[in-house]
Formats: C-alpha cells, structure tokens, sequence
C-alpha cells in the first residue's frame, strides 16, 4: 500500500506564484524519501500537501489509498516545520510534549510517562520546565521533533531537520531517523544537504527550480547525478584557467574533471591531446602538475577544514574523544598550510 500517490499535482499561491508544478509521486508505506531541491523549489509547500494543510491547485492527491483527508489520517502523520516556532505554543517544554498525547487520548499519567522518555531520548530532560520562547533554535528543533514523535505517527514529514543544529546534534538526529527507518516508518525529508541522503533514505528525488522533479531513483545514485544537481542549484562549478584552458569540477562529492576551452565550448579529445602537449611544452612535467595540484590545494584547504571539523564534532559525539582532538588539530593547522601551498606556489 501507498502512504501517498500524486498525480500531476500543481500548486499555485496567492497571486499566481507557482510552487509545483505537474509532480507524480507514488510513496510506499515504509519507505524513507528525500526531497531534493535548493530553496523555493517547492520541497516545503510539497511536505504541506502532503500533510493536508494545503489542498492541490491541479492533479489527485491519494493518502493511505483514499482521496479524502479526514482527521483520522492526519493524526497518522507528523511533521517537523522548517520554523520550529511555528508549531511551539505550549508553557514549557514537558506541556509542548504531552500535548499530543493527550490529544489522542491519552491519561496525564501515560502522557506524561511519554514526553519525559522523548526528552531521555532527545537529550533534553534538563528543558522540562522551560518555555519553547527561551530555548536556542537547536533546542526549539529537538522540541519541535519531539513533539512529532509523541504521537507515533506512521509518517515522519521533516522538512529541513538539521537547520540550526550543531554537529553532534545532527549526528544524533541521523540516527534518530535511521532508528524510525528501521522500525517502519515512513519518512519523508526535505533538504539540500546532499551529505545525509545516503544514510537516511534508500530513495530521492530532485526538484528543480522550475518546481518540477527532474530526477527520481535510488540516493546512491542521484548524488552521483552531477548534471542534475547542477541543473537544481544543489551544487555549483568552479573553474580554474591553465593556459588557455579552464578546468571545471563539481563542488561535491568526488571531482570528476571535465575540460573546455576559454569560450566555454568543450574540446575533442584531439584537441585536448594537443592542448596537453602545448600546455607540457611550456614547463616541465613536474612543474605543469605541481601547479594544477597547489591550485586545487589552496583553492579547498579552507573548504577541507570545515569538513574535519565536522567530522570531530561527530566523532566527539560517538565517544572517540581521541580521533576527534585529532581531526580538530588538522583543522587548526590548515592555516600553516596555507602558507606552505603559497611558498610552493612562489617557487614553480
């Protein structure tokens, strides 16, 4: 069965602005999905549909098999708002937690026994007392999941999860969402942040800017899919001149290198052989690819430090306190190395 079928669904705000436009999606129970798509592409007003707080402009709009969105399904689906403050209301954290449950049918006793094992779970049993209004955006997100997971839904709607969360907090957020994958949620998530995919979601699929999908397959292989994210504005080229010829690369993932000549135009393999030789001709071989690789260098040593900082803060957060103090100190002297690429450079 189908937690949800779209059929050509188009959706247009106030004033003609379009949102989405023609989009079929088919969801099975159980599955875990990411949206794809940079910001305005639709992937919000998607997640809204989806909830039934927004009716379609144009096209059918199935939930659990049926076209009519009664309470009843509704309350088989929680969603996490990109804006944590717009779904937080309550006094203090433990009412924001039991409110749901209490909702649904719930004693105080049980309902309370609940939000106080969300908050073990979250990490944040300290925030009871506190109202939603005096937390730090990471804590309003951790409230505003916990508040989706108070009520066991079937479905997982999140939209942006990780905004506003540090490091460790969005390793733990990962592993949340594994946990709830593995116990048959379904789970939608809508993000640009193509480094989780892989490990939240056997499927994904991309929306472009023109709010339509452009691509719709397994994570491991949309990422690969640089044209597409290209075309999506998930990620982005740079180039870098040699002597008349400009190398480009994506900005993600594994550089696959292409080559094309000052105007823009791709070049032959011909041409390109002969470009080498020329290129080879000016220098030494030694030198010519020194100089492509301290430019590569220099270009994402500030871009790799952040990356080992990520990754101590998720080491940090696993416990291996070592190998995080470890990556923290290659991050701190990417500024050593900066001179050294400069010094190398100087001396080609």
């Amino acid at each position: 069965m189908n937690a949800f079928e779209l059929e050509g669904i188009s959706y247009e705000y106030q004033g003609g602005q379009k949102a989405l436009d023609a989009v079929d999606l088919k969801v099975p129970l159980g599955e875990s999905l990411t949206v794809l798509g940079t910001n305005g592409s639709g992937k919000s007003t998607l997640l809204y549909l989806l909830q039934g707080l927004l009716a379609p402009s144009a096209g059918s709009l199935r939930v659990f098999g049926d076209k009519t969105f009664t309470p009843s399904k509704r309350a088989r689906i929680g969603m996490l708002f990109q804006n944590s403050q717009a779904q937080l209301f309550s006094l203090t954290v433990l009412d924001e937690l039991m409110f749901g449950p209490l909702q649904h049918g719930l004693g105080q006793k049980e309902a309370r026994g609940r939000a106080e094992d969300i908050m073990e779970l979250l990490g944040i049993t300290a925030l009871a007392g506190r109202s939603p209004w005096q937390l730090s955006g990471g804590e309003m997100k951790k409230v505003a999941l916990g508040t989706c997971l108070s009520t066991n839904p079937d479905v997982y709607l999140l939209d942006e999860p990780t905004s506003g969360l540090d490091p460790r907090s969005q390793v733990e957020l990962v592993e949340l969402v594994v946990r709830l994958k593995e116990a048959g949620k379904t789970i939608i998530t809508a993000t640009h942040d193509l480094h989780m995919i892989e490990d939240i979601s056997e499927r994904s699929i991309v929306i472009g800017e023109d709010h339509r999908v452009l691509a719709d397959g397994p994570s491991a292989g949309i990422i690969k899919m640089n044209d597409v994210l290209l075309e999506a504005n998930l990620i982005h080229e740079h180039a870098h001149r040699h002597e008349g010829f400009r190398h480009v690369h994506s900005h993600f993932g594994v550089h696959e290198h292409a080559w094309e000549d000052a105007g823009g135009g791709k070049i032959t393999e011909a041409e390109l052989k002969t470009g080498k030789e020329f290129f080879l001709h000016q220098m030494s071989e030694l030198t010519a690819k020194l100089k492509v690789l301290i430019e590569h260098w220099q270009e994402h040593n500030a871009e790799h430090a952040r990356t080992y900082l990520e990754w101590a803060g998720k080491a940090g957060a696993e416990g291996r306190a070592e190998l995080a103090e470890t990556l923290s100190e290659i991050a701190r002297e990417s500024g050593r190395l900066d001179e050294l690429f400069r010094k190398a450079a100087s001396q080609l």
